[in-house]
């Protein structure tokens, strides 16, 4: 038989209630008040539980807490009943851990309750008389208590913090170095590890003590990597906040969920040989309080990744494209060289007008992709404009710049374009090379502009550099 513990400091009300429930079927055992309550069910833990919300001393609240924070009792169905509809009430209900909030006027919502919590048929554990539990007795109530809401404290100020996260955080390195920091606060750990996500592959963070180095960074990427993620770009923070105990604990790796969709995983690695209870317990809670942050500070990144993107080709767009050229041109010319290519299409507007606008933009796709396979680790490639295309060679010299761009050149004049209908286009391009002589900005940008034109007229397919020696061009 289904047995409940019925707590009510009313004698009347609680015979009345408890008539009900013994009609439907309950096996029910009464408790005037919730510390009596609290020390029959960790001596024989019930099926469920109902209780009046306010009493004297011990509030139904509170018992439910003490209830969720004893491993005997945490799973125990409690339903908490008043006669009033403050809201207040209702919501410090829903926060208690309470499995439901009832009239306590409406005996049969609570039988109906009572059976979706708890099913008939629903085997219980055979009842054992009620004996006392030697760690818990009505004087040490207070001091569990306080223990219990210290933890809720607790637990309430982490998730602050963690959620403070995506306000203080400009991307995701930024929130994984933050997070990192509040963690080493509360966990002690070998390393930390983070994955995320992105375009093509996953990105990784990992936090270790300085003096590992390289050490155990492989255990700390495969505990957030899966298979399916494609290439890993890895960041590793390294200072002297996390444990200097090499990576031989025992590892924890937690999904970082919301909504159902994965954002990312988070690994940590104990600095002992395995976390103690509360700090497992703070890491499940770090895993699924991160979720919104996370988030939210991708969702800046996308923005910001879009705002200075071009959506056709996903290169830089001509804004992006025009900060960093003019970061580069407040240096000195004279330590730091800067180098650009101007890249045009050639004869685009056929292309257009024989196979319809679709293949036009397919060619440009497919420049950008044979610039990204081109073009060196450092370099920046943009859609200028139109069929035009920026190269930014920082630390380029003129003469190391033509190479590049002739480079780039050969490459797409090898690479013919395919189109949605199965047909292949040859594709050239003409280059216009200028490098910065302090000038400015758009005495650069017009060079290069120059430099192209010259490489037009001189009939396309070609590098021509600003400041070599060419014949005289008439528009």
């Amino acid at each position: 038989m289904r047995r409940v513990l019925l707590v009510d400091d009313s004698p009347a009300l609680l015979a009345a209630v408890a008539q009900r429930l013994e009609e439907a079927g309950w096996s029910v055992r009464r408790a005037a008040d919730a510390e009596e309550a609290l020390l029959a069910a960790l001596a024989s833990p019930p099926d469920a539980v109902v209780t009046d919300l306010w009493m004297p001393g011990l509030s139904g609240l509170q018992l439910c807490q003490l209830l969720r924070g004893e491993p005997a009792t945490a799973h125990v169905p409690v339903l908490l009943c008043t006669g009033s509809a403050d809201r207040r009430s209702r919501f410090w209900a829903r926060r208690s851990g309470a499995s439901a909030f009832l009239d306590r006027g409406d005996p049969a919502r609570l039988i109906e309750e009572l059976d979706r919590l708890v099913p008939p048929g629903t085997d219980s554990t055979p009842e054992v008389p009620v004996a006392g539990d030697a760690s818990m007795r009505r004087s040490t109530i207070p001091a569990r208590l306080s223990t219990v809401l210290d933890r809720a404290l607790f637990e309430a100020v982490v998730v602050g913090e963690l959620r403070s996260l995506a306000f203080d955080a400009a991307d995701v390195e930024g929130l994984f170095r933050a997070f990192s920091r509040l963690m080493t606060d509360i966990v002690a750990y070998s390393w930390l590890a983070f994955s995320v996500p992105r375009r093509h592959g996953v990105r990784v963070f990992v936090h270790q003590h300085s003096r590992h180095e390289g050490r155990a960074l492989h255990g700390a990427v495969q505990s957030v990597v899966a298979p399916a993620d494609g290439p890993v770009e890895l960041r590793v923070v390294g200072d002297l906040l996390a444990a200097s105990e090499p990576g031989e604990g025992v590892v924890t790796a937690l999904p970082i969920m919301l909504r159902g969709r994965l954002l990312g995983r988070v690994g940590v690695c104990a600095a002992r040989a395995t976390f103690g209870r509360e700090e497992s317990a703070v890491l499940g809670l770090a895993a699924r309080e991160l979720a919104l942050p996370l988030h939210t500070v991708a969702l800046l990144e996308e923005t910001r990744r879009l705002a200075s993107t071009d959506a056709l080709t996903s290169l830089a767009n001509r804004r992006a494209a025009t900060v960093r050229l003019e970061e580069f041109a407040r240096r000195d010319p004279a330590a730091h060289s800067l180098s650009i290519a101007l890249i045009d299409v050639d004869r685009f507007k056929l292309v257009n007008d024989t196979h319809g606008h679709a293949s036009g933009d397919r060619v440009l796709w497919h420049v950008a992709e044979v610039l990204r396979a081109v073009a060196r680790g450092n370099d920046l490639t943009a859609r200028w404009g139109g069929e035009e295309f920026l190269l930014v060679l920082d630390g380029t010299s003129a003469a190391t710049a033509r190479v590049v761009a002739e480079r780039v050149r050969g490459s797409i004049a090898r690479t013919p374009c395919r189109l949605e209908n199965g047909r292949s286009v040859p594709i050239t391009v003409s280059i216009g090379v200028a490098t910065f002589d302090g000038d400015g900005l758009d005495a650069l940008i017009d060079a290069a502009d120059r430099a192209l034109y010259r490489a037009k007229s001189r009939g396309r397919d070609r590098v021509e550099v600003a400041g070599e020696p060419a014949d005289a061009i008439t528009p």
